[in-house]
């Protein structure tokens, strides 16, 4: 038999190391709603009390975290329980716990000290508390205890059972305010915890709270409403694509596949819909409402993907995986249990998972269709919206306020006409190789006079492109493909102050380029048309990885 001997273990640096999982706020905040969540809880309130003479906006204005619910409670030993270090707790089947470390790690990330007080058979237990100084002083892991506070006692005699705890001295990771995190959790939880709130009488709110001389006041509230993500039950039965409207997401897949590691276990499910372009929610020919529900569906980068559900739970939030940027109108639902927490490796947070090169392959396979017809609704969407911005004739409005608007004269400057004019036939020639439609086709009977120095196109990759006409000189064409088009210039009312500004500068970026080519006649022309061919590609690559980046700019909050 071989010899075993206790090591010392550095309290303080376990509780460290805990609380660096890789926890935001708003996600270590949702960990310990959990914990409600499986107390079967009908109110939970998440409260952010702020420090006094701090707004709502003000960064690191958080005195204490509070989350209080109603669920079956605890007695002593089970809040003993719960603060211990991995405790054995046998969690009941689909759990949302795991190892036993959540309030903990969840709790030390947010603050250093840890408070739980309980209610069980009308009988509200001490505040027990965990607290970083005084482990760090003894160097063991343990817990204090205090009375709990009239507060604290008010708040659980409003029900016959439940739980409150509290985290405060607050530790400060980042520039976080509870304004953000407030809207971080409304626009999170609902989606979240949909299976948990849709079930009668249950009732979620963030609340934040200010307090003058013992009185508390709430300063903001958000009720968290459940939200399906897929909006299942608002989706066409399937996609059609002879008949699809561009109104409504549409069901593509609904499906189960087994677990590789256990072929004769639950197998894990999948649904898959297939949403409409955002952009469609300005699109002329459909009414107010339902305009209204296009935008609620909010399409875009920040919400397409992989939805990973644990335990009705998720975990994973629109996962890219192998989808691409044409693809932003797809989502899907993957739905396991704790049975398949080794395939998908859940982390110790229960905020991460690994998705295998094998479960991708199963995805890939099975969502072939669905994604097929995710490409297919884009492209309906983007007829109907063509047919609008034709006769829409965008751009007019700049057009017609802007008909006497004339290029720049240099004085004092060695120009050779002769070059000039050599220079602006490549300009134009260039414009001739670019097939452009005819002008006609965009023009209402009133603008006909006012020549169209904006004008909008469907080719290439480039954001904007420089062209010129030989007698009215340089006009340029903005690309309705990019996706810049679809984040900002779509949402922007043709004519509006905000559009003509942006076209603004886009005509100013093509009369620079075609003036510095003209008229710089140091370098070679053909040069300095492949020099500008460059900056435009670079800087159209740009300003598409700053929308992949950016979608959340132009999400509306509720």
């Amino acid at each position: 038999m071989s010899n075993f001997e206790v090591l010392p273990i550095n309290a303080d640096r376990i509780c460290e190391a805990i609380s660096k999982i890789g926890y935001k706020p708003s996600s270590a905040i949702l960990d310990i709603v959990d914990n409600s969540v499986m107390a079967n809880a009908n109110n939970i309130t998440i409260e952010l009390h702020i420090k006094d003479g701090k707004s709502l906006n003000n960064i690191q204005n958080i005195e204490k975290i509070r989350i209080v619910d109603d669920g079956t409670g605890m007695n002593v030993e089970e809040i003993k329980k719960a603060l211990e270090l991995g405790s054995d707790v046998q969690y009941s089947q689909n759990s949302l716990s795991k190892y036993g470390l959540g309030l903990k790690s969840a709790g030390f990330s947010l603050g250093n000290r840890v408070e739980v007080t309980s209610k069980q058979k009308d009988v509200i237990s001490d505040t027990f508390f965990l607290d970083r100084e005084i482990i760090r002083e003894n160097n063991k892991f343990g817990y204090s205890t205090t009375l709990s506070s009239d507060i604290i006692q008010d708040k659980l005699n409003k029900a016959e059972t439940g739980t409150i705890v509290t985290i405060s001295d607050i530790i400060y990771t980042s520039r976080v305010s509870a304004n953000k995190i407030i809207t971080d959790i409304a626009q999170k939880a609902g989606v979240s915890y949909y299976e948990y709130l849709s079930k009668e009488g249950r009732h979620f709110k963030v609340k934040i709270i200010k307090s003058k001389e013992g009185i508390e006041s709430v300063e903001k509230e958000r009720l968290i409403n459940p939200k399906d993500i897929l909006f299942w039950d608002e989706c066409y039965e399937s996609f059609k694509k002879e008949s699809y409207d561009c109104k409504k997401p549409c069901k593509a897949l609904e499906s189960e596949f087994e677990n590789p590691l256990n072929p004769e276990g639950e197998n894990i499910k999948i649904q898959v819909a297939v949403f409409p372009k955002d952009s469609m929610r300005n699109f002329v020919g459909f009414d107010e409402n339902e305009q209204k529900n296009i935008k609620k569906y909010e399409v875009g980068q920040k919400n397409a993907g992989f939805y990973f559900y644990r335990n009705g739970r998720l975990i994973k939030w629109g996962d890219k995986l192998f989808i691409g940027r044409g693809e932003l109108g797809f989502r899907a639902k993957i739905l396991f249990t704790s049975e398949h927490d080794d395939l998908f490796d859940v982390d110790v947070s229960k905020q991460h998972l690994t998705i295998s090169e094998e479960i991708e392959k199963i995805l890939m396979t099975l969502v072939s269709v669905a994604r097929g017809q995710s490409k297919d609704v884009f492209k309906k969407c983007d007829e109907l919206l063509k047919t609008s911005r034709n006769n829409g004739n965008e751009g007019a409005e700049f057009n017609v306020k802007n008909s006497v608007l004339e290029e720049e004269e240099e004085e004092g400057v060695d120009i050779d006409p002769e070059q000039v004019k050599n220079r602006k036939e490549l300009l134009e020639s260039k414009s001739d190789e670019l097939n452009l439609e005819d002008d006609s086709k965009y023009e209402d009977e009133e603008d006909k006079e006012a020549f169209r120095r904006v004008r909008y196109w469907e080719q290439g990759r480039n954001l904007w492109e420089s062209a010129t006409d030989r007698l009215e000189g340089t006009y340029v064409l903005i690309n309705r493909l990019h996706p810049f088009y679809d984040l900002v210039l779509s949402k922007l009312e043709k004519g509006s102050p905000e559009r003509q500004s942006i076209e603004a500068l886009f005509h100013a970026l093509a009369v620079g380029e075609n003036q510095t080519i003209q008229k710089f006649q140091n370098i070679d022309a053909e040069v300095a048309v492949n020099v500008f061919n460059k900056f435009s590609r670079s800087s159209s690559h740009q300003v598409d990885n700053w929308v992949n980046n950016n979608w959340s700019l132009f999400e509306d909050e509720d």
